[in-house]
């Protein structure tokens, strides 16, 4: 019961952050004398988000955009009407400054919430714009706080499992290449393995990039920093795996159109895509066993020597593979009718 519990209170920080940092703020904006409290839990609700930085990034854009749109309005409201034009022309000045300004299209959206509430609620209500601009600073103040150091939202472990499952992959497409090697490469289903492989890489360049946010404010995170670090090392290994592989399976595609990929050949470099499938598979075996890279198996002894004869010609045919792809790529389009 006790394990489930902290595993609510670490996982699910959003379901009961946000009631506790609502409250707190509330009773912080009527101590501090508003006669609107609710707009200091109304700034907890918006700024909480899934990550940290991307709650201090609203908060400030919040409270910049509801300052700005309090003063602009309280100096301007006083010589003008209030009515559906007057407000129409209200938010059209303030974009146009936004515009000029090249400011953030969020602090825009306060500005202009700001704007149209202060312009209503002003004559009616006195206090509202200093109501709005304390309660909106408190309620910043209160999510950030809690959000930073009441149990930060982690996404490391996610990362971890999203790159393990990762490395499994790789490991797979190099035996499905494998195998597409044994059947002759047929060209319909080489476009099929790559679109396959970034799709993968992908997801796990996106998770690892919300790791890294979320402990980007985390005082906590020195312990997982290090964490960090191993998993975006092991992300530059993988990211170079799926790019020669790509590049590998574009090469047995071309020399499979050619009609001289002989069935001798097809044969060894089955063979080895396969030993490479399984040294990808020791590699993360060996990772989640002791959390760093030191095979020292056979399979990662293995050595693929290039052929003496062939030594001179290596460079040359891979620079040429490389820029008649470049071409066929960027060729005008009439030329590629």
């Amino acid at each position: 019961m006790n394990e489930k519990l902290m595993d609510f209170i670490k996982n699910q920080g959003i379901v009961w952050k946000i009631p506790i940092a609502s409250a707190l703020s509330w009773e912080l904006a009527e101590w501090a004398g508003s006669k609107h409290p609710y707009l200091a839990p109304l700034t907890v609700i918006l700024s909480i988000q899934l990550t940290v930085d991307k709650s201090i990034q609203f908060a400030w854009q919040r409270v910049l955009g509801t300052i700005a749109g309090v003063l602009f309005t309280v100096l301007i409201t006083p010589f003008i009407g209030i009515n559906g034009w007057s407000i129409g022309l209200f938010l059209f000045v303030a974009a146009l400054c936004v515009m000029c300004l090249n400011v953030n299209h969020a602090i825009f959206v306060q500005v202009a919430l700001s704007i149209l509430m202060v312009m209503y609620f002003q004559s009616k209500m006195p206090s509202y714009p200093l109501d709005r601009i304390r309660d909106t600073i408190i309620g910043a103040i209160v999510a950030i706080v809690i959000h930073l150091l009441l149990f930060p939202p982690d996404s490391v472990n996610k990362a971890r499992n999203k790159l393990d499952q990762l490395s499994n992959h790789l490991s797979n497409q190099f035996t499905n290449t494998a195998l597409w090697i044994k059947e002759g490469c047929p060209s319909h289903t080489a476009h099929a393995l790559q679109k396959s492989l970034f799709q993968e890489l992908h997801q796990a360049t996106t998770e690892l990039d919300k790791a890294e946010q979320s402990l980007r404010y985390n005082p906590f995170g020195t312990k997982k920093r290090d964490t960090m670090n191993q998993l975006t090392r092991q992300m530059q290994l993988l990211r170079s795996g799926y790019s020669n592989l790509a590049d590998m399976i574009r090469v047995f595609a071309k020399w499979s159109e050619s009609g001289s990929f002989a069935k001798e050949n097809q044969q060894i470099w089955n063979d080895h895509v396969s030993e490479l499938a399984k040294l990808v598979k020791e590699w993360n075996n060996d990772l989640g066993e002791s959390g760093t890279s030191s095979s020292t198996s056979k399979v990662s002894a293995m050595q693929m020597k290039v052929p003496v004869d062939m030594k001179n010609y290596l460079y040359p045919a891979a620079l040429y593979m490389n820029s008649e792809q470049v071409t066929q790529d960027f060729q005008s389009p009439t030329k590629s009718r």
